[in-house]
């Protein structure tokens, strides 16, 4: 579901899951919703690993220092996802290439 406009997405794989794009928004939810951020009453920022107390962006619960700091470990978070996901389909293609040569006699 395209969480911008509403729009559920009908599109399915072979295997019958969602299209990549729908998939990688699904994660992203999935990491924003893990760590949530409650919004101080004074307007200060909570800070993103420690208490920072300067002045939140208008409608962000953060500063600018700390939202960059939350992007980049999100950031980091996803490419660490990637290479083990990346090293899985590779060894499984590894694999796939042995079972489909042919076995001499």
């Amino acid at each position: 579901m395209n969480r911008a406009n509403g729009y559920t997405c009908t599109v399915r794989t072979r295997t019958g899951d969602q299209c990549a794009t729908c998939q990688d928004e699904a994660r992203y939810a999935r990491l924003d919703a893990a760590l949530p951020v409650t919004a101080t009453d004074d307007g200060t920022c909570p800070g993103h690993t420690s208490p920072c107390g300067r002045a939140a962006m208008p409608g962000d619960p953060y500063c600018a220092r700390c939202r960059i700091a939350s992007q980049r470990d999100r950031d980091r978070v996803i490419q660490e996802w990637e290479a083990v996901r990346d090293a899985a389909v590779a060894t499984a293609q590894a694999q796939e290439a042995q079972e489909a040569a042919p076995v001499r006699f």
